[in-house]
């Protein structure tokens, strides 16, 4: 039995506009471009955050639209990703989760992007997510710890690539 038993909805791009829940964090980095990007796209992404237990992709590159990624969130929480944009020339790529092992998105998404910036680059990062019917209420009184992970993200990113600063 695979342990992926909650499934959910597919989104396109319009989702990070339109979601119940979004954060969009623009991270100046010190690391140029193509070093962020190569890292965002290399066989164990985001290994630096402390959040993410294990970020794999489990489609044999090479990597675009269509390329499934598999990531656990703080240990417990196993999610299934099938990511609908990869654009190496504009550093670009977005996901949406297809299945997950617990109840707690209607869908989810989230969005790469990696642009030059004066001295480095610039990650913008967007998360989009729909609670699971029946737990918006819950979702809102989790939004600290939602906020709480996020800004481990932020923070694990900052010391992995070097100095940033944080514009929203």
């Amino acid at each position: 039995m695979s342990a992926f038993r909650y499934e959910l909805e597919p989104v396109d791009e319009s989702y990070f506009e339109s979601a119940p829940m979004r954060w969009r964090v623009g991270l100046e980095l010190a690391a140029g471009p193509d070093e962020v990007w190569a890292e965002l796209t290399s066989p164990r992404p985001l290994s630096w955050c402390r959040a993410l237990g294990d970020v794999h992709y489990t489609t044999e590159p090479p990597h675009g639209v269509g390329t499934i990624r598999q990531a656990r969130i703080l240990g417990a929480y196993r999610m299934l990703e099938h990511f609908f944009r990869w654009d190496e020339g504009e550093r670009r790529k977005s996901f949406y989760a297809t299945e997950g092992t617990l109840p707690l998105f209607g869908s989810f998404a989230e969005d790469y992007h990696v642009l030059p910036f004066a001295g480095g680059s610039k990650l913008v990062w967007s998360f989009a997510f729909t609670p699971w019917q029946g737990l918006d209420s819950a979702l809102q009184l989790g939004r600290p710890l939602t906020e709480s992970m996020l800004a481990s993200l932020v923070k694990d990113t900052r010391a992995h690539f070097g100095p940033l600063t944080e514009v929203r």
